[in-house]
């Protein structure tokens, strides 16, 4: 009897691990095999390769249709062989009334059932299966079977005719498991000796996992999270509802790419981490104040979820009493629980503290996007796209929700549905936990492959969309041309084709939606029914009180809650991280120009500026500088000329340090400028750009932007100087004009005086002019050269210059030509050169080079006296 007693003990322990173990056991080889499935250059997985283990990754005999449908035979065979167990008890409890089935027995029925289940499912969904989590799942099944299957026939006398069947099904279900388990691992050989043969220990993990003679696409990123296909464009789209499905699509790719890069999702959630300190309040103590008051709120909710349902148990048992007694206390208790449960208790107390929490990380987020932005360098900005930056930082913001989300709504979801699964156990047995757990895997399955199926029709729906409109736009804007050539009927057939196609995909993507939440609302209601019938079966049969049915149908809206969040929280989530995708490669885009260890301020006494050998190329192809090499005495003017992409805005560009030179070295004052900050280097030069770019507002405030602490007394001496004050006068508004975007309002000549403008105020100790007269009027030019002639006295100077006139005084003019300097000299020794700078001339004044030297005649006893033709020199 005692033998006999631990073989039943033996067998109920069996009963509830076995499954359990084959469920967790696949569920979290499945887990690793997403996380960890690209690590294949790790050291750690090529000692594993070498000692002959199965990679993380689909074969490429993995989707072969045998494989994969003997699979899903034995696969489904097992579980029929559950069904059919559970038929022989049920059977059995009707020929034999008052023979019930073991608690164990239907608990190991149910739960294997679930488990073998899933396996079946997990293989027929997928095109090309990682198939070492369901062979190692049969392997731990087969391992569970043979003792349950030998302690059965110990146990129960195989005469009747209902326990021999049962047992012939545990034998056949055994037997299938052993044949899956034999027929996976002489696969698994055979796929290991295929990539041993192939060298496929040192080919992409995330290669196309297609089956032998499929094609492989160019260019393919392995598996999404979560499953174990191939990317698919859409199937797996998650989070692009909206937005430009090419866009989206390539964002996926880039992030896909980048897992392989990282070796796994794991490692590319870790690079994530650089947003933590912006959104995990260090230093603010009230905002830290803030969440633990959200935390506390939560943990409160957590009790409030269940003590209201177990207060109005306690109400209807109090009634059911039959005592004529109001029951008070009890009432008072449910109505205080029940305002705190409420939107108007607690929930408030958490809204309030979530707005600072969420501020702060908006803040923090949008700050820190904004000055790394503006720290990158000149190469970053001139690739750039001013709208892909916005709306990096916009979508990335969405990162300030991504703590709350997940501290505050998905991980209290979690913890609700594990509290559920134990409270339902409490209140009633396993049976009720049982029901619970397959309502929430199938509520939660149904959604996610809901949300996939989709997806892929609400981006065809936001295409037809957006293409409705384009069509309807492009034909009112364009009514013109649509009139010239009579083609009105032509483009309102484009425009009843639109419509038809947008119809059809709102139809196909509304069908998708309302199907979807149908069957999980049925699964539900089924949910439902299922735990109050067998709630009033206990109730009817007095095994538990009646304030108990009452809490579990009170409850239940607390279980449905969580579980319609699952789906959803993923998904949002995962958009959350894929619109973040941008941000974080601007973040981890770095500035190629940057401050050394230890530079110190650039430190300008007398402005001396020397180029020694400078090389430079944006594209390593072609130079673009070729050993430059000049000196700019203090004081000095240099005039840099020459023909348009030659290299002159290169020169400023690299003395402004919006790049580093490739080769030699360029100092002012004997300090190399990659040695001093960047700040107190650009402090140094006062900038007037051939294109000048205003901000949108006054004219007042533009100016004053070279030097924020100038007077308004000191902004209008510096617009006298630059010859724009008497015209802003004459505006309306005078200095408080604003200029509209980029300075639209004001012409060509206003807007560059405004420029020099600003560079008079600045009182720079170099001076930068980049073609400043290009857009102002002979006339004009005149006054503002006296403007010049103040602000570049005693001031190094380099002006960039097209029409030649503006700078025959230059102390020095270089004359650049294919990157490299070809003569230097004032303006008299290059013409006495008769070279290039005489050549220019010549094709400045429309004549040949004869005529202008002699139109040009220098005199060398009065060299500076040179006149010229103004207006023939302006072009």
């Amino acid at each position: 009897m005692a033998r006999s007693a631990n073989d039943s003990t033996a067998l109920q322990t069996l009963h509830y691990i076995a499954p359990a173990c084959v469920l967790v056991y696949f569920c979290a080889a499945r887990a690793i095999a997403t996380c960890c499935g690209y690590l294949v250059n790790s050291r750690f997985l090529k000692i594993i390769v070498d000692g002959r283990l199965v990679l993380h990754k689909p074969s490429k005999s993995a989707g072969g249709a045998t494989r994969r449908y003997t699979a899903i035979a034995l696969l489904a065979g097992i579980c029929a062989t559950l069904v059919g167990q559970a038929i022989t008890y049920l059977a059995r409890s009707l020929a034999e009334p008052g023979t019930w089935a073991p608690q164990d027995a239907v608990v190991y029925l149910m739960v294997s059932v679930f488990a073998y289940g899933s396996l079946v499912i997990g293989v027929a969904e997928t095109s090309s299966p990682l198939w070492h989590p369901y062979l190692g799942a049969c392997l731990l099944g087969a391992a569970f079977e043979t003792p349950i299957a030998v302690l059965d026939l110990l146990l129960h006398n195989t005469k009747n005719d209902f326990v021999f069947s049962r047992l012939a099904l545990q034998l056949c279900r055994t037997a299938l498991l052993v044949a899956f388990c034999l027929i996976g691992s002489w696969h698994a050989r055979q796929d290991r000796l295929t990539q041993c043969d192939q060298g496929d220990e040192a080919a992409p993990l995330l290669s196309n996992g297609a089956p032998n003679g499929a094609p492989t696409a160019a260019k393919s990123y392995g598996a999404f999270p979560g499953t174990d296909e191939e990317y698919d464009d859409g199937s797996s789209d998650i989070g692009s509802d909206a937005g430009d499905p090419d866009e989206t699509k390539d964002l996926k790719k880039k992030q896909l790419k980048r897992v392989e890069e990282k070796g796994s999702w794991i490692g590319y959630v870790k690079e994530f981490k650089i947003f933590i300190p912006m959104l995990w309040p260090t230093k603010n103590r009230f905002v830290q104040g803030c969440l633990a008051v959200i935390g506390l709120v939560l943990f409160a909710e957590r009790f409030l979820n269940v003590l209201v349902p177990r207060q109005l148990g306690i109400i209807t048992e109090k009634l059911t009493e039959n005592t004529g007694v109001f029951p008070v206390r009890e009432v008072a208790i449910w109505g205080i629980l029940s305002y705190l449960s409420s939107r108007a208790g607690l929930s408030v107390v958490q809204n309030l503290a979530e707005l600072p929490v969420q501020q702060f990380a908006y803040k923090s987020i949008g700050a820190e996007s904004f000055a790394h932005i503006m720290g990158l360098s000149m190469d970053f900005h001139n690739d750039k796209s001013s709208g892909e930056l916005i709306r990096a930082v916009d979508q990335g913001q969405n990162l300030q929700g991504l703590l709350e989300f997940a501290l505050f709504q998905v991980a209290p979801m979690f913890i609700d549905l594990g509290i559920a699964f134990v409270y339902v156990y409490i209140l009633f047995d396993i049976y009720m936990s049982c029901i619970l757990a397959f309502v929430g895997v199938a509520y939660i399955w149904v959604g996610a492959k809901t949300t996939a199926w989709s997806v892929r029709r609400r981006r065809r729906f936001n295409t037809a969309w957006r293409n409705e409109s384009k069509v309807q736009n492009e034909a009112i804007n364009n009514w013109q041309t649509v009139s010239h050539f009579n083609r009105g009927t032509y483009e309102c057939d484009r425009y009843v084709k639109s419509i038809d196609e947008f119809n059809a995909a709102e139809m196909s993507y509304f069908m998708a939606y309302f199907i979807g939440g149908g069957a999980q609302s049925l699964i539900m209601v089924l949910g439902r029914l299922a735990a109050s019938f067998l709630a009033i079966y206990r109730v009817s049969q007095g095994t538990v009180p009646l304030g108990n049915f009452i809490t579990l149908t009170a409850y239940w809206r607390s279980i449905e809650s969580p579980l319609a969040q699952v789906s959803w929280s993923i998904r949002r989530v995962t958009q959350m991280l894929t619109d973040s995708e941008r941000l974080l490669q601007l973040f981890q885009t770095k500035a190629t120009v940057h401050d050394i260890p230890d530079a110190k301020d650039i430190s300008i006494k007398s402005g001396e500026v020397a180029f020694e050998n400078v090389d430079f190329a944006y594209d390593v192809r072609k130079s673009t500088l070729k050993s430059v090499s000049f000196t700019a005495k203090p004081g000095q003017t240099v005039a840099l000329v020459g023909e348009t992409g030659g290299g002159k805005s290169t020169i400023l560009k690299l003395l402004y340090r919006y790049y580093d030179v490739a080769g030699g070295s360029i100092k002012i004052d004997q300090q190399d400028i990659r040695e001093v900050t960047l700040d107190s280097l650009r402090n140094s030069f006062g900038m007037v750009p051939q294109d000048p770019a205003l901000f949108n507002v006054s004219i007042m405030e533009n100016v004053r932007y070279a030097r924020l602490d100038a007077t308004d007394e000191e902004v209008k001496d510096a617009c006298r100087a630059a010859a724009i004050h008497d015209k802003i006068d004459t505006f309306p508004d005078g200095y408080k004009s604003t200029v509209g975007e980029r300075g639209v309002k004001l012409s060509g000549g206003e807007l560059q005086r405004v420029a020099i403008a600003r560079a008079i105020l600045r009182q720079p100790k170099i001076v930068l002019l980049d073609e400043a007269t290009s857009m102002i009027d002979a006339e004009t030019e005149a006054t503002i050269q006296q403007a010049f002639r103040r602000l570049t006295a005693g001031r190094t100077t380099f002006i960039i210059a097209h029409r030649l006139s503006t700078i025959q005084h230059a102390d020095l003019i270089l004359v650049i030509n294919d990157g490299e300097v070809i003569e230097r000299g004032t303006h008299e020794e290059l013409f006495r050169l008769n070279g290039k700078y005489v050549a220019l001339w010549s094709k400045q004044l429309s004549k040949d080079v004869k005529t202008v030297g002699t139109t040009l005649h220098v005199d060398e006893q009065d060299p500076a006296q040179l006149e010229i033709d103004t207006t023939a020199g302006s072009t």
